[in-house]
């Protein structure tokens, strides 16, 4: 495994995952994704004696498409080794990120956030440890992601009807009245309630810019996360879906102090006079976000290391994202991957984002996987390329 450390986070990442993926090459879009994947972040803080991982495990197993990103906040029980039992149980669907120490669960979630965003997952969700918000209810946002293009946030709602079973007390209904009215206020949204904890987002350019920055909400994040992606104009911000969460049970030992809640209305104070200034900044992003080039490298039938030596001084030195197609590949040479993994590091350090596909091969995969490239960096299976597009040299690392 491979460690990134922040002054604010330390990311543990286990094995890259696998997934297949289509022939298209990774271009810089609205939409960011580069795998059709749903990540369920869950922010942990002491949550040993509340987390029935069993449940997230055996949901993941029947949901291959979706993986979990749970992020230990410092806790001070045996949290983090749970997580850690969960990772290696499912290697390929679970991640587990620390916080170098407890930030709160709004950097929790937005580190998480981040993570899946940054590897190109679909669509990025959160949703709370206890479960109170049943996890399938994250299948039920994404089937209305997926029917509306247009709709790039669908949250939760714990509004009652015939035939659902929420169940809150007195004291939660005041409080998400009030959060409520505070959040319509701020973000402009005709939001009927803010704090059901399973929000989904479709992972696009603007999502990424939003998650660039804390948020200043406290435990009202999510209303400052709307604000930021909601649109300066109100004509334009149709991009909300929120949806009745058919199941919501109140989880003992969740209970918001009196002392969070008055923290909360003042922060929510400053979100509303603040508005306007919050959608400019972020809405001049949107319109034009930091330039962004991939360069796409493809080999041929032999990969060789004096091919991978020469990768280097090809990368453009404006280049952010870098993609090695070794798709192709048929046949290795000596120490291939080790060489990678070094030219790999070293883009690394440059501040390149390195993606590598690798071909759908017994040999070669096993050969990757000895060498630890699939360890540390994000390695994909892409079935080879049909011949016409195979002998295609526009993007070609080829022997000097």
């Amino acid at each position: 495994m491979v460690v990134f450390e922040t002054s604010e986070t330390k990311m543990t990442k286990t094995n890259a995952k696998t997934d297949c993926i289509s022939g298209k090459d990774l271009t810089v879009s609205r939409p960011s994704w580069t795998q059709d994947r749903t990540t369920i972040v869950i922010p942990c803080y002491n949550e040993a004696d509340r987390l029935h991982l069993e449940m997230f495990l055996n949901f993941a197993r029947m949901n291959p498409k979706i993986a979990f990103v749970f992020v230990d906040d410092g806790s001070k029980d045996p949290t983090l080794n749970l997580l850690c039992g969960a990772m290696a149980a499912l290697p390929e669907q679970v991640d587990v990120l620390t916080m170098a120490r407890n930030a709160g669960k709004a950097e929790a979630v937005r580190h998480g956030m981040r993570f899946a965003a940054e590897r190109g997952d679909k669509y990025v969700a959160f949703l709370d440890a206890d479960l109170a918000t049943p996890l399938n209810a994250i299948n039920d946002f994404i089937s209305v992601a997926d029917r509306l293009d247009d709709i790039d946030v669908v949250f939760g709602s714990r509004a009652g009807g015939l035939g659902r079973r929420v169940h809150r007390d007195l004291h939660r209904k005041m409080i998400s009245l009030v959060c409520a009215s505070m959040g319509r206020l701020a973000t402009g949204l005709a939001l009927k309630d803010t704090q059901c904890g399973a929000k989904l987002f479709r992972n696009t350019e603007h999502l990424n810019t939003c998650l660039n920055e804390p948020f200043t909400a406290g435990w009202l994040f999510d209303v400052e996360l709307f604000l930021r992606i909601s649109n300066p104009s109100k004509h334009d911000r149709k991009n909300f879906f929120e949806y009745p969460v058919l199941e919501w049970t109140e989880i003992p030992g969740s209970n918001i102090k009196l002392s969070d809640v008055v923290k909360g209305g003042l922060k929510m104070t400053l979100l509303i006079f603040g508005q306007w200034q919050i959608r400019s900044r972020f809405q001049n992003r949107r319109a034009a976000p930091e330039p962004t080039r991939t360069q796409n490298l493809r080999s041929g039938h032999v990969l060789k290391v004096r091919c991978i030596r020469s990768i280097e001084s090809i990368v453009a030195d404006d280049t952010r994202h870098i993609t090695l197609d070794f798709a192709n590949t048929e046949t290795l040479g000596p120490s291939v991957f080790t060489t990678l993994g070094e030219v790999c590091e070293s883009l690394q350090t440059r501040g390149k984002k390195v993606s590598i596909y690798l071909p759908d091969d017994p040999e070669i995969l096993s050969a990757a996987r000895r060498s630890s490239l699939t360890a540390l960096f994000d390695c994909m299976i892409k079935p080879r390329l049909p011949h016409q597009l195979a002998t295609n040299k526009r993007f070609t690392v080829s022997e000097a």
